[in-house]
């Protein structure tokens, strides 16, 4: 499973009420069934956190170093599309010959096809995919291995079935309202660009976030402080891209060479776009979390977290996540520090002079 070992994709969701007593009882209840069962639709069920096969459920199966992980498994037997088109196209030129015809109608190529289906179905293997997850009880925070909205909806609609409620996402919106206890639609939007400073601009927190992240680093030294954890940097890196709000939107991405001093990514921030994705490197003394970040979602993609020690697994895997509850302190530390320059009028006021100062000059020509 992804958060054993290597990168990870994931996104955080915070919980809104504490995990149930009977809590494994209920994933066993909904457990995936046997592949022997699974058709051509999408069977769901839960398996345990170790591989896509163990349908066991216990303490033993899904608890690791005291955190609860499972995963959401998806079954489904699929017949390939070529294989499906010739098994068609041998069954249709048979009956072409038998009935002395160049033609076959509709109706004998649907039977046809309904005929194909059936023989080949239970021969196929079911294709076998999983959204695992760990939750962290003490803070009330699910980590989700997934990094498309489609995968965290199918996973909360059937993680509602089993347990009554649904984790929510952690996006720039929720996140916020976590931080502050307040309605982030009512901060003022940030402008990147001094050409376009009399133009109404949106409030699209993420991406103003992502793009703050970039000034910070550059004008205030990436550098800040979370209590309890000591002082940690960020650091920007590429590819950057870029998006503009509105009708016509546009998307560009920098790629080559030093992303963040190209003339490109000073270009699109003078004709009003914001960073939507990047890549960043987060850093305390020797340790790093380097990561892609979306900035729409809030996924975390292909994280490469510190190494570790040389453990057990069960002690492994409590490191792992640590130090996974280590950079979502930090980087809610840094979120919330860009909240409070929204938040406070006059930090605000100081702070949009200072972007277009930054931007205008950037060393892109």
């Amino acid at each position: 499973m992804p958060f054993d070992g290597g990168s990870v994709s994931f996104m955080m969701c915070k919980l809104p009420e504490p995990m149930p007593e009977d809590a494994l009882t209920k994933f066993s209840d909904k457990k995936a069934m046997p592949l022997s069962n699974v058709g051509d639709e999408p069977d769901l069920g839960w398996v345990s956190g170790r591989h896509l096969l163990e349908t066991r459920i216990d303490e033993e199966t899904s608890i690791c170093g005291g955190y609860l992980t499972l995963s959401l498994r998806v079954a489904q037997r699929k017949i390939p599309s070529s294989l499906f088109k010739a098994e068609c196209k041998i069954e249709e030129l048979a009956l072409q010959a038998a009935t002395n015809s160049f033609f076959v109608s509709r109706k004998a190529k649907k039977e046809i096809q309904e005929a194909v289906t059936e023989k080949l179905l239970e021969t196929m293997p079911p294709n076998l995919s999983g959204i695992p997850f760990v939750v962290d009880e003490r803070s009330q925070i699910l980590y989700l291995g997934c990094s498309s909205a489609a995968q965290y909806d199918r996973f909360a609609l059937f993680f509602h079935e089993t347990m009554g409620f649904e984790p929510i996402a952690l996006n720039a919106y929720e996140a916020a309202m976590a931080l502050t206890g307040e309605d982030p639609r009512d901060l003022p939007g940030l402008h990147f660009s001094p050409e376009r400073a009399s133009f109404d601009q949106e409030l699209t927190l993420g991406r103003d976030f992502c793009t703050w992240l970039w000034y910070f680093q550059e004008m205030q030294g990436g550098q800040f402080r979370v209590v309890d954890r000591g002082d940690f940097a960020i650091q920007i890196d590429g590819p950057l891209s870029f998006a503009s709000e509105g009708d016509g939107a546009m998307e560009s991405v920098v790629r080559k060479g030093a992303p963040t001093l190209s003339a490109e990514a000073k270009a699109a921030l003078l004709v009003g776009k914001k960073l939507r994705q990047a890549k960043f490197n987060m850093v305390r003394d020797k340790e790093i979390w380097s990561f892609g970040f979306d900035a729409d979602t809030f996924v975390f993609r292909s994280m490469k977290m510190p190494q570790g020690e040389e453990l057990d697994p069960q002690s492994h895997f409590q490191e792992r996540v640590m130090s996974l509850t280590i950079f979502r302190e930090a980087f809610f530390a840094l979120y919330e520090l860009f909240l409070d320059n929204l938040r406070d009028t006059k930090r605000w006021e100081a702070l949009q002079p200072a972007i277009y100062e930054w931007v205008n000059e950037l060393e892109g020509k």
